[in-house]
């Protein structure tokens, strides 16, 4: 675990997703948290604003049991109402979800489709995808692979426009790219250091 937060560390994230048993399990192995780390059991909302460039408003939705049967109205009420309020000021709206594949689906089913997300951000129980352009092309929904050993990579070409007729078309204004991390790349020296004194268990 220690090895986990020091490498994270390493990568100077704007932001880092840590869900609430995420959190709990690094603060059992003696792991402080670190200002990047946000996440908690409400939504939560953040700006990303480097100095000169747009603003990139990003939402964090809260755990969703994977044992309920379906996602709470409430919950996708509070992620329609986010979206809204980010719009006005941002550029691009980016929610990222703990949830699974199938509540994230249903996510995409039954919210408001002027309210959705310019990028959905998934993570949890499912298969991970390179990229599907959903609700329309309203929304481009990335997972994550379970096993890691990839990363993925979303290149936003022309910015969102926020109307009812705008849809993401790839390679036209966004690219979703899947990198597999094989023997063709060569460690980092930094990481690898880090690696070889921490160890990795």
């Amino acid at each position: 675990m220690n090895f986990v937060a020091a490498a994270f560390d390493h990568l100077h994230h704007d932001l880092l997703f840590v869900t609430p048993d995420e959190r709990a399990a690094l603060a059992k192995a003696g792991v402080r948290p670190r200002s990047s780390w946000k996440g908690s059991d409400r939504l939560e909302q953040h700006i990303l604003h480097a100095e000169g460039g747009p603003r990139i408003g990003v939402i964090l939705l809260p755990p969703v049991p994977y044992s309920a049967p379906r996602v709470p109205e409430s919950r996708i009420n509070q992620m329609e109402m986010a979206v809204h309020r980010l719009r006005a000021s941002c550029k691009l709206v980016v929610v990222m979800s703990p949830w699974g594949y199938s509540k994230e689906q249903e996510l995409l089913t039954r919210a408001d489709k002027n309210n959705l997300p310019d990028i959905l951000l998934g993570s949890g129980p499912g298969i991970g995808q390179t990229g599907v352009l959903a609700a329309g092309g309203k929304t481009a929904w990335v997972r994550s692979f379970a096993e890691g050993k990839s990363v993925l990579r979303i290149d936003i070409l022309v910015w969102p426009e926020h109307n009812s007729t705008f849809k993401w078309t790839e390679e036209k204004n966004i690219r979703m790219s899947l990198f597999g991390l094989t023997d063709q790349y060569q460690e980092e020296p930094q990481m690898l250091t880090l690696m070889q004194t921490m160890g990795t268990d």
